[in-house]
């Protein structure tokens, strides 16, 4: 029988049912697309977040090249790292301006895909202008004979220290809004998923009607319902409307539960779904749970109200979430914080002294000696003096207090409450300490050591920006004092800037 020559009540089913498993595998569709959008953005954040690095990286090295200690080092390394630095980040910012071909934070080879949000756009191009000048003197000096590179690198270490700050600012702003675009576009998606599974739900109440006054004619109606639920993919069960007992559930419902077709009628629904804080639990018969995305749809059949429940586990999906988050708040090698968390939390934490006329203490550490350990014994070994530098440190400070690693071999502390700098001078000594123990990895005793910059609030500055600045500018002190050692900002009146 054809579906023009059927009856009104059996095409009404049949339109109802194919709407259902259309919306119904279009939220499905919608989910993976969710996920893919979000493993997108997440490595442009986490590029957008290492520009910051490679800026302060690329001045760094430009600053170590004009010190006497750069001998000890070797000039040509730097000249290495420095090329290796400019090469990175002159071609990822390429890649946001309009298209390219970049490394990913582990080396791989991507092609990096031009932002395309008009105010991600602005920030991008302010960044490309700004770096064209020193574009071309960090070139002109890594092209430059040995003889002729004192000239080159005046000039290119005078551009890139003018606007690092304001390269760092741009690239923050651009990682800040690459964030708000996937929060905006999860949004969006999670809304046409919501959309699309009602209307599969309102369609499946539809088919449920239409079918209803075909089952008091007939008993084969109640076999064609039965087929009709347990053919769909999602989990169905239809509750009863006043007591929320389980009156028939798909076989789909069964398998997710850990039951057999057939045992989930007479089961309350609250043995089977709970809420907690936002978040649906689903409890699965043996004692495992999973995480729960449900839909609930009230419908009528003879004067009797009933309950069209609909459960997805999207235990993957939440982990995925959880996971890129993670990605992109903590440092993947030491899983401390990274830039991005640091400075969210020194931004509540400002917030909160301001309001408590507390004062706040910013360390910025970079390690000594640390370049050589990877030289000479590779980057694995250099890996495992960073995870148990990082063990180390976070054993110095509080449980209130925050240690992240900025990237390379750069550190910063967040100290919480306290009284003056006497405080974060004895937490600067007690990670010296830890510092100055020999590190023994895989068979070797290695020496370390590291110099610290210690900035102030309010003393030496109110702003993120402003402390972290000042507290990198008291570790170059240190480490002209002979590294090894901590120095304060002096910008505030009193401060002693040695130990």
């Amino acid at each position: 029988m054809s579906l023009e020559n059927a009856k009104p009540h059996t095409r009404a089913v049949v339109v109802a049912i194919a709407l259902f498993l259309f919306f119904d595998f279009t939220a499905l569709a919608l989910n993976v697309l969710l996920s893919v959008k979000i493993e997108a953005q997440a490595v442009n954040i986490n590029l957008a977040g290492r520009q910051r690095m490679l800026s302060q990286r690329m001045a760094k090295v430009l600053v170590m090249m004009e010190e006497p200690q750069r001998q000890a080092m070797g000039l040509d390394a730097l000249m290495t790292e420095l090329r290796s630095t400019y090469e990175l980040f002159d071609t990822t910012l390429q890649g946001f301006a309009e298209g390219h071909q970049t490394l990913d934070s582990v080396g791989d080879s991507i092609f990096l895909d031009p932002v395309r949000e008009e105010h991600a756009k602005r920030l991008v191009n302010q960044a490309e202008n700004i770096w064209q000048t020193c574009r071309s003197r960090v070139a002109a000096l890594l092209g430059a004979t040995p003889a002729a590179r004192p000239y080159y690198l005046d000039a290119a270490v005078e551009c890139v220290t003018e606007h690092n700050i304001e390269l760092l600012g741009l690239m923050n702003s651009l990682t800040v809004n690459l964030e708000t675009q996937t929060q905006g576009e999860a949004a969006r998606i999670r809304w046409y998923q919501g959309s699309a599974f009602a209307l599969a739900l309102i369609n499946f109440a539809g088919a449920l009607f239409f079918y209803s006054r075909r089952i008091q004619a007939t008993e084969q109606t109640n076999d064609l319902l039965d087929e009709i639920i347990n053919k769909i993919s999602a989990s169905v069960m239809v509750l009863d409307g006043k007591t929320d007992v389980v009156l028939k559930a798909n076989r789909s419902a069964a398998q997710l539960f850990g039951y057999a077709p057939g045992e989930l009628a007479g089961t309350h629904v609250v043995e089977l779904i709970t809420g907690h804080d936002g978040t649906t639990i689903g409890h699965i018969r043996d004692g495992t749970c999973f995480f729960a995305d449900t839909e609930r749809q009230e419908t009528y059949l003879d004067d009797r109200r009933y309950t069209i429940l609909t459960v997805i586990d999207v235990t993957e999906q939440q982990m995925r979430v959880e996971h890129l988050s993670g990605l992109a708040y903590h440092d993947l090698l030491t899983h401390l914080p990274n830039r991005l968390l640091f400075a969210d939390r020194l931004h509540v934490a400002i917030s909160q002294a301001q309001r408590k006329q507390e004062k706040l203490g910013i360390l910025f550490l970079d390690l000594d000696r640390f370049k050589p350990i990877n030289d000479v014994y590779g980057h694995e070994v250099g890996d495992q003096v960073l995870v148990e530098v990082a063990r180390r440190l976070v054993s110095c400070v509080r449980d209130s207090d925050t240690v992240s690693r900025r990237g390379g071999d750069e550190f910063t502390m967040l100290i919480n409450a306290i009284g003056s700098g006497e405080d974060c001078a004895r937490v600067a000594e007690a990670v010296l300490a830890q510092m100055e123990r020999p590190f023994e990895i895989r068979g070797l005793t290695l020496s370390l050591g590291t110099s610290i910059g210690i900035a102030l609030y309010p003393d030496d500055g109110d702003e993120l920006d402003a402390l972290i600045s000042h507290a990198d500018e008291a570790m170059y002190l240190a480490k002209q004092a002979g590294r090894g050692c901590y120095r304060l900002h002096a910008a505030a009146p009193g401060h002693d800037t040695s130990p």
